[in-house]
């Protein structure tokens, strides 16, 4: 059942690059509005929309990350399946050393939780005295929902395409761990969480202690890419039936209300 009374919404314009730090003082959490980080794509958007057609800032936006020197982990998803390997040789040059590229095989910008996800994995290989772009590597593979230890779901299921407040209530419920443990939703972002997790090297680990709730209980089975991708949904959903999604969340909306002027 969604919930019926919707929080407190947060506010995105906000959140500057003056005020990014103060926002990760509260939250391990922040989303960047690209009119705010990157105000002269203001001028450019009105004429994308006249065009009705995709240009070259569709394929730079999600290369022009305005804190790009302090991300240390990323998932970047591409719509088509033949500029994954370009974006993955272009997060190389740009010194990312892990970073993983995905297209759903429907064209699915995110991992697809109905049939494949071409993945671009970068590899680093470099050592402590040479940390070289050159000693990063690249490795292709497929992964599927069965890999993350869960079962397919149509795309149908998970876009809703409904209301903002409707997609509002689904957010909150999902945070607030409302949702049915087999919601096709909720599998949705264990998923693709559960990918971020790789990347990040945190499923690596042997031990777990994560907190209330966790029974400990690693799984150190691997997948396509060598992958702990089961070990990723755990922790995932580790994180909402904690209610440490839900905290985080609330600290973001809290913190970026309280900016005078904002």
């Amino acid at each position: 059942m969604l919930t019926s009374t919707l929080p407190t919404a947060p506010n995105l314009n906000a959140v500057t690059p003056e005020t990014i730090s103060k926002v990760y003082e509260k939250t391990n959490y922040a989303f960047l509005f690209a009119p705010v980080f990157h105000p002269g794509m203001k001028y450019v958007a009105p004429i994308r929309k006249e065009l009705g057609w995709r240009t070259i800032f569709n394929l730079l936006g999600p290369l022009a990350n305005p804190v790009e020197g302090n991300i240390e982990a990323r998932l970047l998803g591409v719509a088509r399946r033949d500029i994954g390997p370009v974006f993955a040789e272009a997060l190389k040059m740009s010194g990312a050393r892990k970073a993983m590229v995905v297209c759903g095989e429907e064209d699915l910008d995110e991992i697809s939780c109905a049939g494949r996800t071409y993945c671009w994995n970068l590899i680093d290989r470099s050592t402590s005295q040479d940390a070289s772009p050159n000693n990063v590597g690249v490795e292709s593979f497929t992964i599927s929902a069965s890999d993350f230890g869960l079962p397919a779901h149509e795309l149908k299921d998970v876009s809703p395409g409904k209301e903002p407040h409707e997609n509002a209530a689904i957010l909150t419920s999902l945070l607030q761990n409302q949702l049915p443990r087999d919601d096709p939703i909720l599998e949705f972002v264990l998923m693709n969480t559960a990918a971020l997790f790789v990347v990040s090297g945190i499923c690596e680990a042997d031990t777990s202690d994560m907190g209330h709730g966790d029974d400990g209980k690693v799984i150190k089975e691997r997948g396509p890419g060598g992958g702990r991708w089961k070990e990723g949904v755990r922790r995932a959903r580790w994180a909402i039936e904690s209610g440490e999604a839900w905290k985080q969340w609330r600290a973001f909306v809290e913190v970026s209300n309280s900016f005078n002027g904002s």
